[in-house]
């Protein structure tokens, strides 16, 4: 989590990595040629087993094979958040930016037209 936290936090970074991301889950959700199980190809009647802090968990061909479509789901659907993120990161800097300029401007011309009226003594 840590990770995609400050991926989202560099504009560059969040729109570089959304973009690779966003295709490559939607290619692996629509790829349903090959189901595996790790790095091992499976076929009809195989039978996964993972083991993650210290539970085992059996999935059947078919439901490798869905879990294997949700996972690129998913993979495109945090493309997409992080794609999001830095494009609102660069609107944001860019609205700033263009507020600060017309504050300056505001700014520097009071200060020009004050300077510039003429004084006078009587």
């Amino acid at each position: 989590m840590n990770l995609l936290f400050s991926i989202i936090k560099n504009r560059w970074a969040a729109l570089i990595v959304g973009l690779i991301l966003i295709p490559l889950g939607l290619v692996n959700a629509n790829s349903t040629e090959q189901v595996t199980c790790g790095s091992q190809v499976m076929h009809e009647g195989d039978i996964c087993e993972t083991t993650r802090r210290g539970s085992t968990t059996e999935r059947s061909f078919e439901e490798q094979k869905q879990n294997d479509v949700t996972g690129g789901y998913i993979l495109a659907g945090i493309g997409g958040v992080l794609l999001l993120a830095g494009v609102t990161q660069f609107v944001v800097r860019a609205r700033r930016r263009s507020s600060a300029a017309a504050e300056s401007d505001a700014t520097g011309t009071t200060a020009t037209d004050n300077a510039a009226a003429p004084t006078t003594t009587a």
